[in-house]
């Protein structure tokens, strides 16, 4: 069980030129026979990997495994050789028994199709709930935010035709949001997943860059774990790819690898909901991951593809200029073009529009938001869902920033990042969309910089992003269609429905004196707990200290509103400090990212505080405080009675 960690700034390297995917997270790693296991509640920030998963990977097969509550933030994978896929997390099965190449076992051949089984899977019961999952990137590949790959193997090839034998994954409630994916499925990326039920999410603001060096057949793109565009087998330097086109951004689903597509029998019979029409036999499943999609947001996701063009001019004359497509300017940090942004929330590989489905399969969101509904069911409605805060991914450099020029003007602080060269390559050749043979003497690979990396406006301080409902999402309040078959609650653990239907997203929006049902007129109730907290520490500590999480609970029969930010009280206040980001209960600001202003009966936030005695403390002291949450309930208040050391 591993929850309330702080897992920042970690490194998974591998070898840049390393044939076979590594696997290794840049910051949390489940393997093989890890039962049972949580990673709840924890900060998983700026973590990389040269493999997949550059936050959180679920390798191999593990049974009944929980992902929730986290807040998996601008973690990254990338590799200029090979396609890297799960920006923020990937689940992944581990692959099957090396091929044999010539007398050698060895991972570095492509072996021929059935002469390896698929991977035996994820394993059962994967839930994957109620986690912040935000700025992420895979610039080599896609799930920008989340990747599903190699989720189901051996055992759909045993049970064929019961597919209640086959491994399922429930995204359910999370907050998916301006990941980026240099591929495609910047929001969630699907491939050998035949079951994965997607309900309750936002899915916001995700981009596709199509400048992935995967997609030009680069050195050791045939030999990573998943297949890239060409043909099973296809080596570089032979192409078959030579332009960037526009790609899916919110969610893309791929075809079945070629390794599980050999090893399928004459006949299987797809899960309940993950065929289109009316055939389970040899459906819909048995060519593409086909997800449930219900009660889902799928808002504004952006699709953008590179041009190479002529030499520049100045500095830039020996050099192709490299342009991302559109091309969109923004004057404040995270603002959002109103005009010339394309978009394209949910696809499969092989469309080349939203609304062109030549792949051959079009997917079937039902009681979702999504910016263009043409093509998809009645239920489904393309009305803003008008959130709280909507961003945009855009600049590194603030726009509002401002610099002296040498002259003593005031000028934008912007840069100029010149194209990447090889320093021991001479002369330097020109940039093109052909992989060569060494990726370090080829000129082709391209890392995109874009920002904001922060979660707060850097210039007003304000929350960038803020994907909860408010009183005018007249299009997600009560418009969904009720799915216990999957979450009873949602991303603050509020009870679902909280008015007079089911929302549609990852939050249920309660306003205030609506949704909970009975009461019959009866107060509202709450409690703050632990009621005492009796922590030790070092005087001058600082943000070392130890810390403590309270939980706000409405313990009655009627909504709770008006909560708001926790504040301390007492004798000593200043012994001790609020950890907004780490906190939920009150409205957004002062550093808290996740509102909370209203519970259901059942329901809860959090208030995090840390134990700081000041260096004035006299040694051994006792340093009395309160912390307390105000709303209608009234004033919940605990006892803060730490020792200073």
């Amino acid at each position: 069980n591993v929850h309330h960690n702080s897992i920042t700034s970690n490194s998974s390297l591998g070898d840049e030129l390393f044939s076979a995917t590594p696997a290794g997270a840049g910051g949390v790693s489940f393997c093989t026979g890890s039962d049972y296991y949580k990673f709840n509640y924890n900060w998983l920030c700026g973590n990389l990997s040269t493999g997949d998963g550059g936050g959180l990977v679920h390798m191999g097969f593990s049974k009944n495994g929980q992902i929730a509550h986290n807040s998996i933030l601008f973690n990254q994978s990338t590799n200029p050789t090979i396609p890297t896929n799960g920006g923020g997390i990937v689940v992944m099965g581990a692959p099957d028994v090396d091929p044999a190449c010539g007398a050698t076992t060895d991972a570095d051949c492509i072996p021929p199709l059935g002469s390896v089984g698929p991977s035996d899977g994820a394993g059962p019961g994967l839930t994957i709930d109620a986690n912040l999952i935000m700025g992420n990137a895979a610039e080599s590949g896609s799930g920008g935010g989340l990747r599903l790959q190699h989720v189901n193997g051996s055992e759909v090839v045993s049970f064929p035709t019961t597919p209640s034998q086959w491994y399922a994954v429930n995204v359910t409630n999370n907050i998916i949001a301006n990941n980026v994916a240099g591929w495609d499925g910047a929001g969630i990326s699907l491939v050998d997943a035949l079951a994965a039920n997607i309900v309750n999410n936002t899915i916001m603001s995700n981009d596709t860059t199509a400048s992935s060096g995967v997609l030009f057949n680069t050195l050791g793109a045939p030999l990573a774990s998943s297949q890239g565009p060409c043909p099973y087998g296809t080596q570089p330097p032979q192409t078959c790819v030579t332009s960037s086109t526009p790609k899916p951004a919110g969610l893309v689903t791929i075809q079945n690898s070629p390794t599980l597509v050999a090893n399928l029998p004459a006949t299987i019979t797809c899960p309940a909901g993950h065929y289109a029409g009316t055939t389970a036999n040899n459906g819909t499943c048995r060519r593409y991951s086909y997800p449930v999609l219900t009660n889902d947001v799928f808002w504004q996701n952006r699709r953008f593809n590179i041009t190479v063009g002529s030499f520049g001019a100045g500095t830039l004359n020996q050099q192709h200029v490299v342009t991302l497509v559109p091309t969109l300017n923004q004057t404040t940090t995270g603002a959002c073009a109103a005009t010339g942004t394309n978009y394209w929330d949910i696809g499969a590989r092989g469309d080349t529009g939203p609304g062109n489905h030549s792949s051959g399969i079009t997917l079937n969101p039902t009681y979702s938001v999504l910016t263009s509904t043409a093509g998809y069911g009645s239920t489904n409605r393309s009305t803003s869902p008008a959130v709280a805060a909507q961003y945009c991914n855009g600049s590194r450099v603030p726009p509002e920033a401002t610099c002296k020029s040498p002259t003593g003007q005031t000028v934008p602080c912007g840069f100029q990042v010149p194209p990447g060269i090889s320093d021991a390559t001479v002369p330097n050749p020109v940039f093109n969309l052909r992989p060569a043979a060494t990726v370090d003497e080829g000129n082709n690979w391209i890392n995109i910089s874009w920002g904001p990396l922060a979660l707060t406006n850097p210039v007003t301080g304000v929350v960038l992003g803020n994907y909860t409902p408010t009183a005018s999402s007249t299009a997600t309040i009560n418009t969904g269609t009720p799915a216990s078959a999957y979450t009873t609650h949602d991303f603050f653990g509020n009870t679902r429905p909280a008015g007079n239907g089911w929302d549609i997203g990852a939050v249920e929006f309660a306003a205030a004196g609506g949704g909970g049902g009975g009461g019959g007129g009866a107060a509202a109730t709450a409690s703050l707990t632990p009621a005492l907290w009796s922590p030790a520490a070092v005087r001058g500590v600082g943000l070392l200290g130890p810390v403590q999480i309270f939980t706000l609970r409405n313990t009655g029969t009627v909504p709770v509103t008006g909560i708001t930010q926790a504040t301390l009280a007492g004798t000593n206040p200043g012994d001790y400090a609020v950890v907004r980001l780490l906190s939920t209960c009150g409205p957004a600001g002062n550093g808290q990212l996740l509102p909370q202003t209203s519970l259901n009966p059942g329901s809860s936030c959090v208030v995090t505080v840390q134990f700081r005695p000041l260096t004035t403390d006299q040694i051994h002291s006792v340093r009395p405080a309160t912390v307390q949450v105000l709303d209608s309930a009234g004033t919940q208040s605990s006892l803060l009675n730490g020792t200073a050391n």
